[in-house]
């Protein structure tokens, strides 16, 4: 219950930070994440596209290469992109153009991401097809036979080709992205033609569309932001490297290695795990490697988020550890998503990245509390049954004494967590609760010991098993209650530490009920019976004892095995 408490209690306040928990145990993981992988468009950049250019060949301005990726754009029925939406919002040239009335669709060829290209065929008042191709720039000029220049279809040479390449790679070196269109007309066939991606061959290139999309001004904040907490972000993009390092670099991403998608097709499960880990910067990839990339990582012992919006981030999405889009994402990449952010910034994600770790803070706390007192309180109650005539504590008075303590943990959730503790990532390790529960847990046996010994040679408990057992229930949950104080930080507790207004005022109600019950109308239905005013002197000696013994152990323990 406590655990469920503290997962609805993060997501309520990840909520108010703009972070909506679609699955509650995904909070744990977005804490423990050292490896953030996410798209550049969006992310680092503003995410609004704009049609800047629109460029022939030669790189002049051209109304026609304008008309053509315009009727590219309008005429697709599939999801229209980023670059769609500017094409057409650009000058609103469709009213100019009069696409309606000069042309219409006759078929088109979808887009898919394999090919990085989709085709609308579209036909003229005179009856001609026009086969209209818009895509990445290596793959138009690869099926592209021919290319316009000033109105003229000449064949394409190496030498004009190289000189059209070096055009596209200074444009990208300035921020742009880049698409080509080319066009083939084909004579009217059939009243009911059919095309396919074979038609996508001997294409003219007619020229390209720039697009610009500026980095965020909170980007380079962000990724500072995200560094300091040990969160190691990963771009992974379908643009080209050239791109791709111009908006890293502007974001203050260092580019001293690009891995690309052609190479990571020619690796191996091993070699791509090895060069993942040392690579911040991924272009030119398919979606199957996006999903590659995360299972590489995560084959590294790395707890990976990926973020993404568009249908090729989807098995990415659903491989991470945790998966993250935005509310304006496209529905499959919203369904495959763990967490969804209301906006698209790396500050919000910042934001969720620490409370997650607060969440896990907790949960962690509870556990280690609830695993060391139960195993301290096994060790008292076998060793007191094997010497005492009576049972140590009566079944009630257990339950009485576990409802109380769990009551006195119910506030965890609303505790504070160390901003030390915050700074790096944190996974579940068995090896590290276990060790906890060994060295911390049996502290409680030993004041318990004591107790009994104060019971039995100072009160005189040996004949008296309703005083016996109603000191150990009093000094068994005000030592409990009060080394919850103790465990839930590294520091010294109270002094450089303090726990939330909630816990400490819980705590407090725990231990008067757990007193009032020894005098209360129930002390005699429970079994209890009033002790005598000194016990309450020993008490405190045991309580400062128990708590500078735990907080020695506790501080070594830290020294010696760390967080």
């Amino acid at each position: 219950m406590i655990v469920t408490v503290n997962l609805s209690n993060g997501a309520l306040a990840m909520s108010r930070k703009k972070v909506i928990v679609k699955r509650l145990n995904a909070i744990q993981n977005f804490g423990a994440a050292d490896v953030l992988c996410t798209d550049k468009t969006g992310t680092l950049t503003q995410g609004k596209i704009v049609l800047e250019k629109h460029l022939d060949v030669h790189g002049q301005e051209s109304e026609r290469v304008l008309e053509y990726g315009y009727m590219n754009s309008y005429f697709q029925t599939g999801l229209k992109n980023l670059m769609d939406v500017a094409i057409l919002d650009y000058g609103h040239v469709g009213e100019d153009l009069k696409v309606k009335t000069n042309y219409h669709k006759i078929d088109e060829i979808p887009f898919d991401f394999q090919r990085r290209r989709m085709s609308v065929i579209v036909e003229d008042n005179q009856k001609q097809h026009l086969l209209i191709c818009k895509g990445a720039v290596e793959e138009i000029m690869r099926l592209s036979t021919h290319v316009e220049i000033e109105g003229k279809v000449l064949d394409v040479t190496p030498e004009h080709d190289a000189h059209r390449k070096q055009l596209v790679q200074d444009l990208n070196a300035q921020g742009f992205r880049v698409v080509a269109i080319a066009y083939k007309i084909i004579s009217g066939g059939s009243d009911e033609p059919h095309y396919a991606v074979q038609d996508e061959s001997d294409m003219t290139l007619l020229g390209y569309l720039a697009f610009l999309d500026p980095p965020k001004d909170t980007a380079a904040e962000a990724l500072k932001r995200l560094k300091a907490l040990n969160v190691d972000v990963k771009i992974l993009t379908g643009d080209n490297e050239i791109i791709t390092a111009y908006i890293c670099k502007q974001v203050g991403m260092t580019v001293d290695k690009i891995l690309l998608g052609p190479q990571i097709e020619t690796m191996s499960a091993t070699e791509l795990a090895e060069a993942a880990a040392v690579t911040s910067i991924f272009a030119k990839l398919v979606p199957a490697q996006k999903e590659k990339i995360v299972h590489a990582l995560q084959s590294k012992d790395h707890v990976v988020a990926f973020m993404g919006d568009g249908i090729n981030d989807a098995p990415a999405l659903k491989a991470a550890d945790v998966g993250i889009s935005v509310d304006s994402a496209v529905d499959i990449a919203k369904e495959s998503s763990d967490i969804i952010l209301l906006e698209n910034s790396l500050l919000v994600l910042e934001q969720g990245v620490l409370e997650g770790r607060r969440v896990f803070g907790n949960i962690t706390k509870y556990i280690n509390m609830a695993a060391s007192s139960n195993f301290g309180n096994m060790f008292s109650v076998v060793g007191a049954s094997a010497f005492l005539p009576f049972l140590p504590m009566l079944p009630i008075q257990v339950l009485t004494n576990n409802m109380l303590y769990d009551f006195s943990q119910t506030t965890i959730p609303t505790d504070k967590v160390d901003a030390d503790w915050l700074t790096k990532p944190r996974k579940w390790t068995m090896g590290s609760i276990t060790r906890f529960i060994i060295f911390i847990g049996p502290i409680s046996s030993i004041f318990d010991y004591a107790t009994f010994w104060i019971m039995i040679y100072v009160f005189h408990a040996w004949n008296n098993p309703a005083l016996f057992q109603t000191g150990w229930f009093v000094e068994s949950i005000f030592t409990q209650t009060l080394i919850i104080h103790v465990i839930r930080t590294k520091k010294i507790p109270f002094i450089q530490s303090r726990a939330s207004w909630p816990l400490i005022v819980t705590s407090l109600i725990i231990v008067t009920v757990g007193a009032w019950l020894t005098v209360s109308p129930l002390a005699g239905t429970l079994g209890f019976v009033t002790l005598p005013p000194s016990f309450w002197l020993y008490l405190v000696g045991l309580m400062v004892g128990y708590v500078i013994l735990t907080q020695l152990v506790k501080t070594w323990f830290y020294h010696r095995y760390g967080d």
